[in-house]
């Protein structure tokens, strides 16, 4: 059946015959600037034979991303969980171990039932992704992504711009490491031989709290990428701010976020280490001299390297 001259074309491009009365057209295009006004949508018009051919084209999706991809190194106990949980919940393409962006509204709202219930709150279902599931989904979807893994992670799958030829920037949480080594003891459940008859008994100690420390930071990193480092008593202030002017909002935020634990805060006044010079000197120098990620703070923190507001 012949087509019907005044049947629209299911092409993008509209045709308007010049025999259309002239208030028409000015409605029409009164119609037309308050779409592109509000949606930001640019119109060309391109004037052929005896038609108005009007090519409607979204704002470039591409702009709204930035130019390199960020990664967060989740170090075990500096309140990643946290970091994670409300990045997700505040911008768009967050994907990360303990939440993405896409369903973190939901995931939030489900929380807040919990927490009026009286229940605790820990990272499961939405809010703990397994690797293997982040992996299946892939990273082509994500401007920022934190993740809980082995150092190589990172290397293997983003390195010297590997991913679609995007280069990465990682983000290391910087905590003082004798508070770092007690709360990751207190995660444990372990402490600190503050009666050790010998060093090696003390640092055996040590090392007995140590959570995936020697693990997840590797000096080989910096092979690799530009690693920054940021203040962990920051980085719900400071952080989330300088953040907040690279990634994009998201539209629907559910607020507050409720925090997901992992375990209780830690008691100083249970820990012989605050108590004891001798000792807490030792392992001090003992973290310093053996483990590369407090070595990176020791030397990120204070430099140029360190992120902050204004950076």
């Amino acid at each position: 059946m012949k087509k019907s001259r005044r049947q629209l074309s299911s092409k993008s491009t509209h045709r308007i015959p010049w025999g259309v009365k002239i208030p028409v057209l000015l409605s029409v295009a009164s119609s037309l600037l308050a779409v592109v006004v509000h949606h930001n949508i640019r119109i060309s018009l391109d004037l052929k034979g005896t038609h108005i051919d009007a090519v409607f084209a979204t704002k470039d999706a591409a702009t709204s991303h930035p130019p390199i991809l960020y990664g967060h190194v989740h170090m075990a106990k500096t309140g990643g969980t946290s970091l994670n949980g409300i990045l997700a919940n505040t911008f768009e393409r967050v994907c990360g171990h303990k939440g993405y962006s896409y369903d973190a509204f939901q995931d939030n709202e489900r929380a807040k039932i919990l927490e009026k219930e009286g229940q605790r709150i820990r990272p499961q279902g939405r809010s703990k992704v397994k690797p293997l599931i982040m992996k299946e989904i892939g990273f082509e979807e994500c401007d920022y992504i934190s993740q809980e893994s082995r150092w190589e992670f990172w290397r293997d799958t983003f390195g010297n711009g590997k991913f679609h030829g995007v280069m990465m920037e990682l983000h290391v949480p910087c905590r003082e490491r004798l508070d770092h080594l007690m709360s990751q003891c207190n995660y444990k459940h372990q402490k600190i031989a503050c009666d050790a008859e010998t060093d090696e008994e003390l640092f055996e100690s040590v090392k007995k709290c140590f959570t995936y420390v020697l693990q997840r930071y590797d000096e080989k990193l910096q092979n690799h990428f530009d690693v920054k480092c940021f203040d962990f008593k920051k980085q719900f202030t400071d952080y989330l701010k300088y953040m907040s002017g690279i990634l994009q909002k998201r539209r629907f935020q559910s607020i507050p976020y409720v925090k997901r634990e992992t375990n209780s805060p830690h008691n100083q006044t249970n820990e012989c280490i605050w108590g004891n010079a001798t000792v807490s000197e030792k392992v001090e120098k003992y973290l310093l001299e053996t483990v590369p990620y407090y070595q990176f703070c020791d030397k990120c923190m204070g430099s140029d390297n360190e992120i902050f507001v204004g950076s």
